[in-house]
């Protein structure tokens, strides 16, 4: 196998040296990952079944590394070195490719009692930092602890010799991001090629009502036709449907007078010129109210 800058073509000539026995699968835990495969390899020690390629996964975009891993089918395990972004700092470099990579989470730590490693989950963004579009790529990295990372040589970019990664793609497609890859958290600025425009539904004209003279042309009423007309031989019958009905002319109250002179000429104790009886008081309250309308 290559050395920290390891190719396609170092890692293509181990995959065909590899032997594995029949329905073996590579699924190993992370503390396995941890003591049997990273800390031997930091310390120089050899690995019993040589299945995780040495490559420098800062120098590729994640959907070219599958071809380089020595065994995988849905995840791929790799050996990276990682350098500072400084020269100075303890920040690590994530451009890679054609994106970057980017933390998300916190770091998990792997072993107990005493922690041999820190776990930390990252995800691939396509394009510059910090508008690049997130893609399905995620990254396990796998880093001893309690390691001096000070600056070891005079403007040294390297943070660690070796640190252990597994590569994945949570949609299960090994090819670079096209137009289903992206996720819909990315922006409008950067939108996936061949994606349909998207189509606003057209809007309505503003609603304006039509003049009076209008409607009254088109369902043929005329403005007097609109009030109620009274007529005076008008009946109050259920048959006939009007718009007023007049009461007709009350003329009871000269009936009401010749009348209470024929009953007090009928009648002994009535005064006929004051119209009220002299002693009945249940006559009298008769003639009070008859002659008021109802």
């Amino acid at each position: 196998m290559s050395g920290g800058g390891g190719g396609g073509s170092a890692a293509t000539q181990g995959q065909q040296d590899l032997q594995l026995p029949p329905g073996f699968r590579f699924h190993p835990t992370d503390e396995e990952l941890v003591m049997h495969y990273l800390c031997r390899r930091c310390a120089g020690l050899p690995i019993s079944v040589p299945i995780i390629a040495e490559v420098d996964l800062y120098k590729f975009d994640p959907w070219q590394l599958p071809r380089m891993a020595l065994y995988g089918e849905k995840e791929w395990y790799f050996f990276s070195p990682r350098d500072r972004k400084y020269p100075n700092g303890s920040r690590p470099n994530r451009s890679a490719g054609t994106g970057y990579w980017k933390a998300t989470g916190a770091d998990k730590p792997v072993g107990t009692p005493k922690p041999l490693a820190i776990k930390k989950a990252l995800v691939f963004y396509a394009g510059k930092a910090p508008k690049g579009d997130k893609t399905n790529w995620i990254m396990h990295e796998y880093r001893l602890a309690d390691v001096d990372r000070s600056a070891r040589k005079k403007n040294s970019l390297r943070l660690d010799d070796w640190v252990l990664c597994r590569i994945y793609n949570k949609k299960g497609a090994s090819e670079r991001p096209g137009a289903g890859d992206r996720t819909a958290s990315a922006s409008p600025g950067h939108a996936a090629v061949g994606s349909p425009p998207e189509q606003k539904p057209a809007l309505l004209p503003p609603y304006a009502p039509q003049p009076f003279s209008d409607l009254a042309a088109y369902y043929e009423v005329r403005p007097s036709d609109s009030m109620p007309r009274a007529h005076a031989d008008s009946s109050c019958s259920e048959h006939v449907l009007t718009a007023s009905c007049e009461r007709p002319e009350v003329q009871s109250q000269p009936r009401i007078s010749e009348w209470e002179r024929t009953f007090a000429s009928a009648t002994p104790g009535v005064n006929p010129a004051a119209g009220l009886p002299a002693g009945d008081p249940l006559l009298q309250d008769i003639l009070m109210y008859w002659g008021k309308p109802f």
